[in-house]
């Protein structure tokens, strides 16, 4: 068994220090994507309202409200990430 125990000791010592390794590399893809997923969040949240109507006059409502039901969580969600785009006091 000392063996294994060696080994996951290794192990365990090798994610320790890769770990913080790859905090910078994390990072930065984070603020590289902040920018993308708020502009996109922004004008999903402000064009899907839009839809709501025609979807309102085809009866779509009627028919298929668990669908209708997530399309407002979708712009709920869509109105919260794209809160702060192009914002100069939210960054």
């Amino acid at each position: 068994m000392p063996a294994l125990e060696t080994l996951t000791d290794h192990l365990s010592r090798s994610a320790v220090e890769t770990i913080p390794a790859l905090r910078p590399a994390l990072e930065t893809m984070a603020t590289l994507l902040v920018l993308p997923v708020q502009f996109v969040s922004f004008w999903v949240a402000a064009l899907l309202p839009l839809t709501y109507l025609p979807l309102l006059a085809a009866g779509v409502v009627a028919d298929h409200p668990t669908g209708f039901l997530a399309l407002l969580c979708v712009n709920v969600v869509a109105f919260v990430l794209g809160d702060g785009y192009r914002r100069p006091d939210a960054a």
